[in-house]
């Protein structure tokens, strides 16, 4: 074009409203999610399976269109491509080496993890996303974002110096049922090694992960750059073995409210976080906590930016709620 054509007011206006329109539909589309799952206690476990229903519900895609990742010879992760700009892609981590359960040292799957991370923002332009980290997967991502908790231990037993830095391309982390306090079902042995000792209540791991720090002019355990959601499951399973019933689930609902309770492996008081925002979700155990679509939905609620009530019911329950 020439020169003159370019300063006609009417070519402008028409260049501006495509580049606007351009930018509006980039804003628009969701940014894309990273899940994480939690402990493994069996190898040879399969990682889609896992989020089969959280990654269909998020992209509206079959799990069967899952790419394959692979970043190396022993390391490979999945993405399932959401099937139009209004959802999202969902990256699914597969931080443990292949045929092993998830009993090495959590720094050592925080490695790999930020494997995936730079592969994602090598291979894809993916340079800010959304976590959702299942048990002692939000454990992993929590270490990955608050890594300067650790600064004066790396490099220790307990603190294997893998040369991570947080890079800053997390904007929100949904932790579900994740042990934040710790979990006691860690000290039934030393089988575990390293990550019994990081995951057992008290542990130096979780008091520097916990403790509060100087940020920005701020005291925090968090990273004040993340939005941070805790969700943490009352089963209620024992009730349907007693004679009082009803009574029994309502006892349940008001304990769950006050966070008392349990998913059958994480103490809904582990879980909470005061700085976080915190939604208890009642009749749900912990495998439901990472399949049940309820949960699904309430993880894209979070991610679309809106907030949760205090508490999610299951189906079963929701006649339980009170007034």
């Amino acid at each position: 074009m020439t020169r003159s054509t370019w300063t006609n007011p009417l070519v402008l206006l028409v260049a501006f409203i495509l580049t606007a329109s351009f930018l509006l539909c980039a804003e628009a589309r969701p940014l894309p999610v990273l899940l994480i799952y939690g402990f493994q206690p069996l190898p040879g476990f399969r990682t889609t399976p896992l989020w089969e229903n959280f990654a269909e519900y998020l992209t509206g895609n079959s799990i069967v269109n899952t790419q394959t990742l692979k970043i190396s010879s022993d390391h490979e992760f999945y993405l399932l491509p959401a099937v139009d700009e209004q959802r999202r892609d969902v990256y699914m981590s597969n931080y443990c080496l292949s045929y092993e359960p998830t009993t090495r040292d959590l720094f050592f799957y925080e490695r790999r993890l930020v494997d995936e991370i730079k592969y994602m923002a090598t291979q894809f332009d993916v340079e800010t996303f959304d976590v959702v980290g299942h048990s002692m997967g939000g454990l992993i991502a929590r270490a990955y974002a608050e890594t300067a908790d650790f600064d004066s231990v790396i490099g220790t037993d307990l603190f294997h110096d893998y040369g991570i830095a947080y890079g800053g391309e997390i904007r929100t982390l949904v932790l579900i049922a994740t042990p934040n306090h710790g979990t006691s079902i860690a000290e039934i042995g030393d089988w575990f090694n390293i990550l019994s000792r990081q995951l057992t209540p008290e542990s130096e791991f979780l008091s520097l992960l916990n403790s509060d720090r100087m940020i920005d002019g701020s005291l925090t355990s968090l990273n004040p750059s993340i939005r941070y959601v805790s969700l943490a499951g009352q089963t209620c399973l024992g009730c349907g073995l007693r004679a009082d019933k009803s009574n029994c689930l309502e006892e349940c609902v008001r304990d769950a409210l006050v966070w008392d309770g349990s998913d059958l492996v994480v103490m809904m008081a582990s879980a909470y976080l005061p700085e976080a925002e915190n939604c208890a979700i009642i009749g749900f155990d912990h495998v439901q906590s990472h399949t049940d679509v309820l949960i699904a939905q309430a993880v894209e609620t979070i991610l679309n930016d809106n907030y949760l009530p205090v508490a999610i019911y299951s189906l079963k329950l929701q006649s339980y709620q009170p007034d």
